[in-house]
């Protein structure tokens, strides 16, 4: 299958792309140019250095694919200057979707979060995203609504570093999947390891679940924990 994949150079790409490329997909892997120098998928083959707003470059670049997976996400912490939820996530989203429309690629993952909509400008941004792939016209798409996500070992945090979740938050989880009736709300809670989200997001590119929402009591099983 080939795919673009947006946010390839995150901590979620890092684990995404060699995953679904040992599973013989072909990747397109966008890159932005600020990031190009710095980055080793800068120099990779498969690299499309591009910003998202150049309507003409992205247009090629997802032209032919069989889908487009969406991994943006920005915390405001690693915001560049002039950087806003509206122009690092939700008009990433907009204008990955227009592509996506424009070239006939008719599948869109999309990587969300846990309570998205919620309270909060990072969870409002995120339904937002959400929205605008849910809206629109013809499209198929998967929403993936993780919790926290962590490195496996600490090695698989990227360019964004080490994710760590606290113990007190880890124990409170294993408690609630012991508890009747809660262990699918705990699933949804606990902390996901990038390797099981990345293996759940290759394993639904493989085998659709099209117009989904899916949150951790379906991404554990679909990433083989």
């Amino acid at each position: 299958m080939r795919v673009f994949v947006a946010g390839a150079t995150g901590a979620t790409g890092a684990v995404f792309v060699p995953l679904a490329a040992a599973r013989g997909h072909e990747l397109r892997l966008h890159v932005r140019p600020q990031t190009a120098a710095r980055h080793a998928f800068g120099q990779d083959p498969r690299a499309q250095v591009l910003d998202l707003a150049d309507h003409d470059a992205l247009d090629a670049a997802v032209r032919g694919c069989d889908a487009v997976v969406s991994l943006v996400g920005t915390m405001r912490a690693r915001f560049g200057a002039g950087d806003t939820y509206e122009s690092a996530d939700i008009g990433s989203t907009r204008q990955l979707v227009e592509a996506a429309k424009r070239e006939g690629v008719s599948r869109f993952l999309l990587l969300s979060s846990f309570g998205a909509g919620g309270m909060g400008a990072y969870l409002k941004m995120k339904g937002e995203c959400e929205r605008i792939v849910r809206e629109a016209p013809g499209l198929r798409w998967t929403i993936f609504r993780p919790a926290a996500l962590v490195s496996p070992e600490g090695e698989a945090g990227g360019a964004h570093g080490k994710r760590e979740v606290p113990a007190v938050a880890v124990a409170a989880g294993a408690l609630m999947r012991r508890l009747p009736g809660l262990r699918d709300m705990a699933d949804d809670w606990r902390p996901i390891p990038l390797e099981v989200l990345a293996t759940a997001m290759v394993a639904v590119l493989e085998t659709p679940r099209d117009n989904c929402i899916l949150s951790g009591r379906d991404l554990w099983p679909l990433g083989g924990a």
